[in-house]
């Protein structure tokens, strides 16, 4: 088991990605290996939170740089397979990557609903009024396959990522219910309308304190590795649902689906699984055309 220092705080730290629809930096030679991972389980209920402002934004932004990363990923095998059905090892490392950027919703919005407004939601209204996740640079080429616009995705051996995309769907309606449960995003209540400009992405970015340039994909791999661990010691020490106020927050169940029950255990495994078959992906295509 981890044993992190148990006066040390969770601190989210600047995540270095290349811009969309650039490629990569010149590489170090650095192999883009995936760390194994040191542990899967975890409580679901932690102890009482020491300080649940500094946990949980660090939850909110380290969520949020580990889906970039895995949505970065998930770019690369829908650009090498732009003009053809993606391989077998490309469909299971897209299905991967959907999952687990749905643990990672499911990671980040274990914020408790009075602190999301008082805190996050707030921080994000100052970055600016209408606040939307809709400006996130990463996802912008990501929207076709998570609205099944490619042929290919009517395939019978797209079977299980159509399945990812539908708990990724789930997963996201249920989490805006729970922390928004009158329904109105900070979008809906200033502005009404999903604009995205370039100034929008640099905000969005900002926020989550996202820097943009050249960029190896070792360098990638390197900081999705550090973040999983990062991950890894806060749910070893703190639980998915800590004690805040005497209290453990969960998300409110649904009798008609149990779509976050059944990532709940698994947020570890998924994040992982995600970069691991990502990587084989990328090597054995390197491997095929050296």
């Amino acid at each position: 088991m981890i044993a992190p220092d148990e006066h040390a705080a969770f601190l989210p730290r600047t995540l270095r990605l290349p811009p969309t629809g650039h490629g990569y930096g010149a590489d170090d030679g650095a192999p883009s290996l995936v760390h194994p991972l040191s542990q899967e389980k975890y409580e679901l209920y932690g102890p009482a939170c020491a300080d649940a402002f500094a946990l949980f934004w660090y939850r909110w932004v380290t969520g949020h740089q580990i889906s970039f990363l895995l949505w970065r990923l998930l770019g690369d095998a829908l650009e090498r397979s732009a003009h053809r059905a993606p391989t077998r090892g490309e469909r299971e490392a897209m299905a991967a990557c959907v999952d687990g950027y749905s643990t990672m919703l499911l990671y980040s919005a274990t914020v408790p609903r009075e602190l999301y407004h008082t805190d996050i939601r707030e921080r994000m209204s100052l970055q600016h009024p209408a606040f939307s996740g809709a400006w996130a640079p990463d996802y912008r080429p990501l929207r076709p396959l998570f609205r099944a616009r490619f042929p290919w995705q009517a395939d019978p051996s797209c079977g299980p990522l159509r399945e990812a995309l539908e708990l990724n769907h789930l997963t996201h309606a249920r989490i805006a219910d729970h922390l928004v449960p009158d329904g109105e995003s900070l979008l809906q209540k200033h502005s009404g309308r999903a604009g995205v400009s370039q100034e929008k992405e640099e905000l969005f970015d900002g926020f989550f304190m996202t820097v943009r340039g050249p960029v190896s994909r070792s360098s990638l791999c390197d900081q999705l590795n550090s973040r999983i661990a990062g991950v890894t010691a806060d749910l070893d020490r703190n639980g998915l649902y800590p004690e805040v106020d005497g209290k453990h927050h969960t998300l409110a169940p649904d009798p008609s689906d149990n779509a976050l029950e059944r990532l709940a255990p698994n947020v570890l495994l998924l994040a992982h699984r995600a970069a691991q078959l990502s990587a084989d992906a990328e090597n054995s295509l390197e491997e095929a055309h050296p």
